[in-house]
């Protein structure tokens, strides 16, 4: 894959995102959770409609918006504000929580905490943009899930929670509380932060210096994982919070250990990036790395945390890193704004973007980066080329709203089809068998076709429509046979 720049294009990322919000304001996508290597596909659902791990995508607009007042940008916010404050489930859930199992799962704390970060992210960015009763629906919906939320661990942090989940609810009570006159949880943050640090938090792994948590008190007892590389921010960030508003160091001390834990597991890959390592298993006084397979697209979580770190005090060390994963970022983006998903897998969970972890992503480069010049004539601006991210086992294809995950000739019989604008996505089946067809609305115009040969990829269709192909994994693109 060939190297451009050490920046990464923060208006392509975003424009790219845009592509997928419908006029409703769901943020749709293929859910490819590229470190667990799943997607609904694997799970026999076939959805692609709005997930609430894109919330940080309303945040990072909302942010854009804050600094480049723009009215396209203001109704997409109300947009997207309104459609995850109103999409809810009868105890005050939201919908769309299943992430990677698509709407087969309607439970789980994690989904529900991020979907609230994202809006309340976008109030404490540019709620003097948008109107007072929007604001207050906002801050109610969020109050409403918060307390449906309950019903895992009775809204407090404990033994039989996970990690990263139950500092994620706790990062949802810091920013409801610096922005609603409801102050309920102002005295259960500081007790929160306490019990998850005691629970969880291991030092010594990679070094003295460095703490990782793990994710379960399960873990710790009886050996286990500490959590993986991409979800320390959700840790990182509330330690911050606590440290701003209490004034305790040994909070941002703890901070700073889990961003050294990142910084100093990670690896360098083949074509030369810094890379998150996978995770790290702990057991009997032993510790075990594991580096892939792992994610490209989704780092953002956990360098938006120690974005949040270097804004307390410098060090070197982590901003080297930030530099490096920037790096990365820019390595691996394609011209149609996306990522490479991860690598590892060889199959589609390296190259099919999800548009949740590229969120994550847009809400980091937004605060270190900021929007740019032009950026949203860029966001909006029409997307007229093809775009394919291709490896020897699977590619990801897109054009307007059409979407494809396929296999290239004889490399396996991948034949996913979606559109941008739906939320259902199908397989198509060989036509000897009895399935019913695809959908005519799902058909992907002129579909490229790639063969796989010892030496590289060839595209062995004879479409002529604009079309940028990138490769990733162990061959080049060739070119045309």
């Amino acid at each position: 894959m060939e190297y451009r720049t050490t920046r990464p294009d923060t208006a392509a990322l975003a424009g790219w995102l845009h592509s997928w919000v419908t006029r409703e304001g769901a943020i749709n996508g293929f859910h490819n959770h590229s470190v667990w290597g799943t997607n609904p596909f694997t799970f026999l659902d076939f959805t692609s409609g709005h997930t609430t791990f894109a919330g940080p995508a309303v945040g990072a607009f909302a942010q854009a918006l804050a600094e480049q007042p723009d009215e396209r940008g203001v109704d997409l916010l109300r947009r997207l504000l309104r459609y995850q404050s109103t999409e809810l489930q009868a105890d005050g859930q939201y919908q769309h929580i299943g992430f990677q199992v698509g709407e087969s799962a309607t439970t789980g704390l994690i989904h529900n905490a991020v979907g609230s970060l994202g809006m309340l992210l976008a109030l404490k960015h540019a709620r003097h943009l948008l109107p007072a009763d929007e604001v207050s629906g906002v801050l109610a919906a969020v109050r409403r899930n918060l307390d449906a939320c309950e019903r895992y661990g009775g809204g407090r942090a404990g033994e039989d929670g996970t990690c990263n989940q139950e500092y994620a609810r706790v990062w949802v009570k810091q920013l409801y509380t610096e922005l609603a006159d409801d102050k309920t949880y102002a005295g259960q943050i500081p007790e929160d932060l306490a019990t998850l640090i005691g629970l969880f938090h291991h030092r010594g792994v990679p070094d003295a210096e460095s703490a990782g948590t793990f994710r379960t008190v399960r873990d710790r007892t009886e050996g286990g994982i500490l959590e993986p590389a991409e979800y320390y921010g959700l840790m990182i960030v509330p330690l911050v919070l606590g440290y701003r508003a209490y004034g305790d160091p040994g909070l941002l001390a703890e901070a700073k250990r889990l961003c050294r834990h990142v910084a100093r597991s990670a690896w360098t890959d083949a074509t030369g990036a810094t890379r998150y390592h996978r995770y790290w298993y702990v057991r009997d006084g032993r510790s075990l790395k594991t580096d892939t397979p792992m994610l490209i697209a989704g780092m953002g979580l956990t360098l938006h945390g120690i974005h949040e770190v270097l804004a307390e005090e410098p060090d070197a060390e982590l901003t080297a890193f930030t530099e490096a994963c920037l790096a990365t970022y820019a390595r691996y983006q394609t011209p149609g704004g996306y990522f490479a998903s991860a690598s590892g897998w060889h199959n589609e969970a390296d190259i099919a973007p999800s548009t949740a972890w590229h969120a994550h992503d847009l809400m980091f480069l937004m605060a270190e980066l900021g929007p740019g010049d032009g950026f949203w004539d860029k966001v909006f601006a029409p997307r007229e080329r093809q775009s394919v991210l291709i490896s020897d086992r699977a590619f990801w294809a897109e054009s307007g709203v059409h979407w494809c995950v396929r296999s290239p000739l004889t490399a396996g019989d991948l034949h996913l089809y979606g559109r941008k604008d739906m939320d259902a996505f199908a397989r198509e089946f060989f036509s000897w068998t009895d399935r019913e067809p695809l959908p005519e609305k799902l058909h992907y115009p002129r579909v490229p076709e790639f063969f796989v040969a010892n030496d590289g990829i060839y595209r062995v269709d004879s479409e002529e429509a604009p079309t940028d192909i990138t490769a990733v994994g162990p061959l080049p693109y060739r070119g045309r046979l």
